[in-house]
Order: structure tokens, then C-alpha cells, then sequence
């Protein structure tokens, strides 16, 4: 069984030719990657591989003076040298294992950056299915989307791509047409890992329009946030095919009990 951590699915959907492109430059953290990652990229993010909910996740910057950082949420703390980052990172990180990635220039709603959530859920048939997708707004003054921890809100896809990125009608149902695709390829690639009755895959849409896959949530993907939305309509399907894969997997452990 491979390890659940941020670092091994990383490299578990980097082996998908179909996921690869869509992947942020990922490596697992060392204090000596720091400048390199900042020196090409201006900003990175530094993350747990163990936790979810964007816990203890870090946002780090290159500027003009130096350097800055945020831990979740609040102002930034600035640092004159990278040196100096490296020892003030080493007080931030209190988990074992981290991972550095490439910052992407995410969209934003008034101001704010979000990122897309969409949920694959296992039907009455134990097929996957797409339930639905909504936008996570970041807090005030987040550098995480995670609704609950973050202080941020959810919007439907369309409202937020057409405020964000100002686009057409045509180009917002390719881009949520091409999510969808995405989250398909995604399950049928998990599917080679364990199994999951429910997948919500978060993705990152840039300022340009252009989309990665940052994280596979196939736990506990919340239902909930679904209902943040004033239309029900998506929670209501996940709701009823949580139900109807579970009825199918009662009637499964059933039959088999009535066998033995």
C-alpha cells in the first residue's frame, strides 16, 4: 500500500501521462531548496504532507527586500535574507515531513484567490460519477481556500470564472468540461491505488485560465460544503448517490454473509 502522504500521491499522479501535465513542480522540503524554488518561482508553498484542511500550509515570497512569509493566515512576517527564512521556517514547520511547491498566480474574486473543488462520487452501480463542483473563495486575509479553517466562502464555477477571468459563456463550459474530464482520469488513476467511494479533486485555475491538479481529497471529502451553495441541487445528488452506493454495498456484505 503506498503511503497517503502529499509527497507519495504526488508521485503516484505523476506517473499518469494524463495528470503529469497538470501538476504543479512538487519536491519533498530540505531547507536547501528554498532559494532555488524562490529564484524561479517568486512564490512557493511550503506544506505538510500529512495534514489536511490547509493546516500549518505556508505561503513564502520572494521581494524586493528580501523575504516574506504566512503560516495560514494574518500579515506577513518579512525576513532580510535567506538565510534568516531557512532558520525561521525550521521554528514554523512542527511536522515531520513537508513539501515545497510552485506558487501558482491563482484567479481571484474580488481580491480574494480561490481554487475549484469537484466531487466524484461511486453510483448505485459502483461506477464513478460527477456529483458536482463549486469554487472555494479564500479568507479576508487566507492564504488557504479551505472554507472552514480559511474564513472563506463557496460560489458556483461559472460566477467565478466569469467575474475572475472575464470570459464567455463558451470558454467557462470548456474549462469546467475539461474539470470534469480531469476528474474522471483522476479516478480511473486512483483506482490502481486503493479504493474510494467518493473523491473530491481541488484544482487551481490561474490568471490565465490554465488548470493544475493541487490536491486529491478520498477520505472524508466534505458533503457539507456543497450546501454553503443557494443551490442545492449538487449536494442533493451527492447525497442520494452516497446513499445508493452504500445500499449497494449493504446488499453486497449481506449476500456474501448469507453465503458463507
Amino acid at each position: 500500500m503506498i503511503s497517503s502522504s502529499k509527497w507519495s500521491l504526488h508521485k503516484f499522479f505523476f506517473k499518469s501521462p494524463q495528470i503529469r501535465p497538470f501538476l504543479p513542480p512538487t519536491s519533498l522540503y530540505q531547507p536547501d531548496l528554498l532559494g532555488p524554488y524562490l529564484d524561479k518561482y517568486s512564490t512557493v508553498y511550503v506544506k505538510p504532507t500529512k495534514t489536511h484542511m490547509g493546516k500549518g500550509i505556508l505561503r513564502v515570497q520572494k521581494t524586493a527586500g528580501g523575504y516574506e512569509f504566512v503560516k495560514e493566515r494574518g500579515e506577513p512576517v518579512h525576513v532580510p535574507t535567506l538565510e534568516e527564512l531557512q532558520k525561521k521556517l525550521v521554528q514554523q514547520c512542527s511536522e515531520k515531513n513537508y513539501i515545497i511547491q510552485k506558487g501558482i498566480d491563482l484567479a481571484e474574486l474580488n481580491g480574494r484567490p480561490y481554487d475549484i473543488r469537484v466531487m466524484m462520487m461511486r453510483n448505485g452501480l459502483g461506477k464513478w460519477q460527477y456529483a458536482g463542483m463549486l469554487a472555494k473563495v479564500a479568507g479576508s486575509d487566507s492564504v488557504i481556500t479551505n472554507v472552514a479553517r480559511g474564513g472563506g466562502y463557496a460560489v458556483t464555477v461559472p460566477h467565478a470564472l466569469k467575474k475572475s477571468l472575464s470570459l464567455p459563456e463558451a470558454d467557462i463550459r470548456k474549462i469546467t468540461q475539461q474539470l470534469i474530464r480531469l476528474s474522471y482520469q483522476v479516478c480511473a488513476h486512483f483506482n490502481k491505488y486503493r479504493h474510494s467511494a467518493q473523491i473530491g479533486v481541488d484544482f487551481a485555475v490561474d490568471k490565465h485560465g490554465k488548470i493544475f491538479v493541487i490536491e486529491v481529497n478520498y477520505d472524508f471529502p466534505s458533503h457539507g460544503l456543497f450546501a454553503k451553495l443557494k443551490d442545492k441541487t449538487y449536494y442533493r445528488t451527492i447525497k442520494r448517490l452516497h446513499f445508493q452506493y452504500r445500499s449497494r454495498a449493504n446488499r453486497k456484505k449481506a449476500e456474501k454473509k448469507r453465503r458463507a
